[in-house]
């Protein structure tokens, strides 16, 4: 990948919806591993959708939006009157400016119960293959640039000149900033809470705000995501407590913003099962450019940065290097893949759809 695209850690979100679409080599493989599980999953599903779509419709229609909406309170109950009201023939305008549309109130209530309910239903049917194609993605991701494991295993180069310290309780986990973060945040995203949020909460102040309720928690929750994604990564760097976090610190927003992407797709009802995978090919992306720049700093061919040189992501601007990185980017793909040519097996894999005899084994990079 050029290295200008360390510069928009969102875009290896886009880089790993493209490469499961097209490249043959991850697509197979993976998607092999869930397809009769979610085929299996859907049918589930269709047929819970069709079972409770009477029960369900009751209930929003009296306990939600009609009188009987003893769980709402007077208040509440009185802003979804005035939203009943104030539709025409049941239908109402949700989104903001441009993006608004108009939609159906008890149907739209209707899908934002249902579809996060048809979605753990098919989670729950391939829960466990999607765990082994998660981590098939990123192996055959890493394999897929064709280094020897001597390539991710140089350990951490520090790449600025004054990097931050971390604190006894940062590294403990215990009153850490972070640990505190992940604490409450595991209470927000609490099934139960988001139920109350969306539909006890956020409805009746405005039909709008459930569609914005994702984008809020993926904003919370994208520094944790884009962590749990890179730790095969830290794993194969040999990365101790300290090393990860200086390193995630010193890239935070790149962090915050890459995984606050990847974790608004995932958050799609069903679909967002797909990224979840997609997901794993863009953070192995990201790594490898990552990796790429840790070798160059390495070489002493780029030098630590100042700190009036970080920049927003922690890793200067495009345009802060007196030479031409790209080129020196080349030399050592030139390097490492003389060596890879000497290297079999970079990536073992084993499992159905992979073509190894003994099945269920996987070592991921």
């Amino acid at each position: 990948m050029p290295s200008e695209l360390l510069h928009i850690p969102p875009a290896y979100v886009l880089v790993g919806i493209y490469r499961l679409l097209t490249d043959p080599f991850i697509r197979q493989p993976v998607l092999d591993k869930i397809k009769h599980a979610s085929v299996r999953g859907l049918i589930v599903g269709l047929l819970y959708s069709i079972g409770s779509w009477r029960i369900l419709n009751w209930f929003v229609r009296k306990v939600l939006l009609g009188r009987a909406g003893w769980l709402l309170g007077g208040g509440a109950r009185a802003r979804v009157g005035e939203a009943v009201k104030e539709s025409v023939a049941g239908v109402v305008k949700v989104g903001l400016g441009p993006l608004s549309f108009h939609v159906d109130l008890v149907l739209y209530t209707h899908l934002l119960i249902l579809l996060p309910q048809v979605s753990s239903i098919l989670r729950m049917f391939i829960y466990k293959n999607l765990r082994i194609a998660r981590s098939r993605a990123w192996a055959l991701t890493v394999s897929s640039r064709g280094k020897p494991s001597e390539f991710w295993s140089q350990g951490y180069i520090e790449e600025w000149a004054q990097p931050p310290k971390p604190s006894a309780s940062d590294l403990s986990g215990k009153g850490g900033r972070r640990t505190k973060e992940a604490r409450w945040l595991s209470w927000l995203l609490w099934w139960p809470t988001q139920v109350v949020l969306r539909h006890y909460i956020l409805l009746p102040l405005s039909p709008t705000l459930p569609l914005l309720s994702p984008l809020v928690t993926a904003l919370l929750r994208g520094l944790t995501t884009a962590e749990y994604l890179h730790q095969p990564y830290f794993d194969q760097k040999d990365m101790s407590p300290e090393s990860r976090w200086t390193w995630v610190e010193e890239r935070m927003w790149a962090y915050r913003t890459f995984g606050f992407a990847a974790s608004l797709l995932e958050r799609i009802p069903i679909v967002g099962l797909f990224f979840s995978i997609s997901n794993r090919i863009g953070a192995a992306m990201w790594a490898f450019d990552l990796e790429k720049r840790q070798h160059l700093f390495a070489n002493e061919i780029l030098k630590p940065l100042q700190p009036n040189q970080v920049g927003l992501f922690g890793m200067g601007s495009v345009t802060s290097a007196d030479f031409d990185v790209q080129a020196a980017e080349d030399g050592l793909e030139r390097k490492w893949s003389k060596k890879a040519d000497n290297e079999k097996g970079i990536a073992e894999l084993k499992g159905e759809g992979i073509g190894a005899s003994q099945p269920g084994e996987e070592r991921v990079l």
